[in-house]
């Protein structure tokens, strides 16, 4: 970004904070329409310019555009100044010109995430050891009868003579012949070094004067005395040179050196180990480190996954729109106008704070476009209230704002809340889809209060409006919701029971690799192999399949397997179904320990969601409304879960994502049904509370299944058009918005009613009484 675009941007984010200030603090309405059209042009100005240039300013995740990311675990409890040097060490490694987009970065005490984009499959073997290799480099004094003891070490049981075992010890050292056959041989080396590696300024490959690759190492200017004083002090003696307690050659000391050079050579070394031996030796770890988890995408399979998420962001966008332009007419044209201004301000934010849009964030990006009508829903079907009340036009917006502004503000923000919680909690990619989820909540808040509200103050002010009109699909309806409170929990009941089941029968089959570890291989393909006959095939090559799924409209075949076999599966399918022409899309390796601890910090992450969203419900509500609104939102997530179960779904990180959006997301329409409800209660409403939740449920009727049905729109899109790997993520998406719908009718009003009946009875009242159905 050029210099003259930073200033822009930041003068830009200032008149935005001071015309927003000024909005909101000023009284007079005339101020207020200035003030909200200068802050709506200065946001957009600003994001705009932070988008600029599109390409460059979002960064897209490892699964979008291919890569491999690594999970790196060091021994022990390193310090943090062990970790910064062992970050420091990788990226010298890895990327010794600075030319590749390394993401590396401590995610725990002990354990760092590197993520390298466009590495391929060839590449991911070697790039493991070389993140792996400690490189502890030190040399060693070899003992003078080497040759004599080496021949007692064999005949006496592979032990040295006490005399010798306590200061030395038996050590192998390889050799490659020209043909290329390697032999191993044992070397007497003491077991105190005379100097160790850390002094190693330089290592570089390089060829002797028979063309053979070496390894030049160069000494600071410590190092050099210690190995001149070294090497001078043994004359005629040899001097073994040992990385990582193997010894790599054991050339004699001729003379004292003192120019601060040594050279690694025998062996018979090829280029590319010459090479991989001088890069680990001049970056050494000083903690010993093992890959706990590795996850690769292959580019074309992140080309795949943008365009199959672009698909669903249009259709999305297009479906949304056409149903408010054909719904509420103008007001549907103005919640267009607000909606765009929400995608401009989500995609600028995430460009200014330089936020990483991966899969998950694309499906984030598509729920909000779901989700941001809602907040106009809301205001629309009040002004309609108030509009059936004759009330002016002017008076009947105001009136829709105002007293649509507690749902909107709570329900965005007990969305919120499992978004923060996965921010913290999630990893990866499931962390993208938080950030994109939080900054759409953002984004919606101030295009549903401000720029709406902006929009409609000015046709107003221009005398561009004389009356809205909206279509009306629920006449006065009169349900008697109550009434089938029993059948609804029954139903529940039977339904949870049955997931219950299935869960505990299916037990540990349903975790996917996230949970239990292992590999998840991902293989394209360009003719589709009978299911059987590959797996078959598989058991006969040894291989224990835990999953083998397609995705045909992908051409994606998905294999599931015990940690390390995913590469002898690709082998395997490459080898015996050529006419499939099976390619490689990415692997996910995940060892049994992060597998547990995933688990855990998904258990973790529900729960904190849950208690969040009871807190505030709290907070906002009293209690009777707060325990019925999350008795109702764990149901909405536990039938989620167990319809994945009856499904044989796996359960992985992405569906606890999705687990905890429905949790936010659930408790949108009990919000609006106990807004509703407290308000009648409030305002005295004429009938019994049994009465009062029957009118307010009918009254919301509309507005929650409006609010439902655009975001249903959006996920219909993530089904048919996302791709594979969000496919289970949108269905429970799916499973949770209906359930949300009916738990929002049939489960938490009941539960509410109990609830104060109880606490009447408590309090020495007579308690509410139904009446008796006609």
């Amino acid at each position: 970004m050029a210099l003259y675009t930073l200033y822009l941007t930041f003068f830009s984010s200032l008149a935005f904070l001071a015309f927003l200030i000024w909005y909101l603090a000023s009284p007079d309405i005339h101020t207020r329409r200035i003030a909200g059209l200068a802050s709506i042009i200065a946001a957009l100005v600003t994001c705009l310019l932070s988008m600029y240039p599109l390409s460059k300013t979002i960064k897209l995740g490892l699964d979008l555009k291919g890569g491999t990311s690594f999970l790196i675990e060091m021994q022990g409890t390193p310090s943090p100044s062990a970790v910064d040097q062992a970050i420091g060490v990788i990226r010298k490694r890895m990327d010794s010109l600075g030319t590749k987009e390394l993401v590396i970065q401590s995610v725990s005490s002990n354990r760092i995430n590197v993520q390298i984009p466009g590495l391929g499959e060839g590449d991911r073997e070697e790039a493991s050891r070389q993140l792996s290799r400690v490189a502890k480099l030190e040399f060693r004094l070899v003992h003078p009868d080497n040759a004599s003891l080496v021949q007692q070490y064999l005949a006496n049981g592979n032990k040295l003579p006490v005399e010798a075992a306590l200061e030395y010890e038996v050590l192998p050292i390889k050799e490659r012949a020209r043909d290329g056959k390697e032999t191993t041989h044992l070397i007497v080396v003491r077991r105190m070094a005379e100097m160790s590696g850390k002094h190693v300024a330089r290592a570089f490959r390089n060829v002797d004067e028979l063309g053979l690759p070496v390894v030049v190492l160069h000494f600071d200017s410590e190092g050099a005395k210690q190995f001149a004083a070294v090497t001078e002090a043994n004359v005629g003696h040899q001097l073994a040179i040992v990385l990582d307690n193997e010894v790599k050659s054991a050339p004699n000391i001729k003379q004292r050196i003192g120019e601060g050079q040594a050279t690694i050579s025998g062996g018979n070394m090829t280029l590319a180990e010459a090479e991989e031996l001088a890069s680990v030796l001049e970056n050494p770890l000083e903690t010993p480190v093992s890959i706990k988890e590795i996850r690769g995408v292959d580019p074309t399979l992140g080309r795949d996954s943008i365009d199959s998420g672009r698909r669903a962001a249009v259709y999305a966008l297009v479906g949304v729109c056409g149903f408010m332009l054909i719904y509420y007419r103008l007001a549907g044209a103005i919640s267009v106008i607000s909606l765009f201004v929400n995608l401009v301000i989500l995609l600028g934010l995430m460009a200014q704070f330089h936020f990483t849009l991966s899969l998950p964030g694309i499906a984030g990006i598509v729920l909000t476009i779901g989700m941001a009508v809602d907040a106009n829903v809301l205001i629309y079907e009040r002004l309609r209230d108030e509009l059936l009340l004759k009330k002016p036009l002017h008076t009947a917006i105001d009136l829709g704002f105002n007293r649509a502004f507690s749902a909107i503000f709570d329900s965005n923000i007990t969305t919120m809340i499992p978004a923060v919680v996965l921010m913290f909690l999630g990893t990866g990619p499931l962390r993208g889809f938080a950030v994109t989820l939080t900054l759409g909540i953002i984004a919606n808040l101030f295009a549903a209060l401000v720029v709406t509200r902006n929009c409609f103050d000015w046709l107003l002010t221009l005398n561009k409006i004389q009356d809205v009109t909206m279509l009306r699909f629920l006449h006065n309806p009169k349900f008697d919701f109550l009434r089938f409170r029993h059948v609804g929990v029954v139903l529940s009941v039977v339904f949870l029971f049955v997931g219950a089941i299935a869960f505990h029968t299916k037990g540990d089959k349903l975790m996917g690799v996230d949970f239990r570890g292992g590999d998840a291989l991902t293989m394209k393909y360009e003719v589709m192999t009978p299911m059987e006959q590959v797996r078959s095939t598989l058991e006969k090559a040894g291989v224990e399949v835990s999953m083998l799924q397609y995705s045909p409209e992908a051409h994606v075949l998905l294999v599931q397997t015990p940690e390390g076999q995913g590469t002898k599966v690709e082998e395997v399918l490459k080898s015996s179904f050529p006419e499939s022409k099976f390619t490689h899309g990415g692997l996910d390796r995940v060892g049994p320990s992060v597998g547990k601890e995933l688990k855990q910090r998904a258990i973790t992450a529900l729960s904190l969601g849950l208690l969040g969203i009871l807190i505030y419900t709290a907070f906002r509500f009293e209690w009777t409304y707060a325990v019925a609104a999350a008795i109702g939102q764990l149901h909405d997530v536990l039938i989620a879960l167990s319809f994945m179960a009856i499904f044989n779904r796996e359960l992985t990180l992405t569906l606890v994502g999705a687990f905890l959006t429905i949790a936010g997301y659930s408790i949108n329409d009990k919000i609006v049904v106990f807004d509703r409800i407290r308000e009648g209660a409030h305002l005295k409403e004429k009938g019994t509370f049994y009465e009062v939740i029957n009118r307010s449920l009918n009254l919301t009727l509309a507005r929650t299944l409006l609010t439902g049905g655009t975001t249903l729109i959006a996920t219909f899109m993530l089904i048919s058009f996302g791709g594979p790997v969000i496919h289970d993520f949108s269905v429970a998406m799916l499973i949770g918005i209906l359930s949300g719908i009916y738990s929002s009718h049939f489960i938490s009003p009941p539960l509410a009613w109990w609830l104060d009946d109880y606490k009447e009875k408590r309090a020495g009242r007579i308690g509410h009484k139904a009446p008796s159905p006609a």
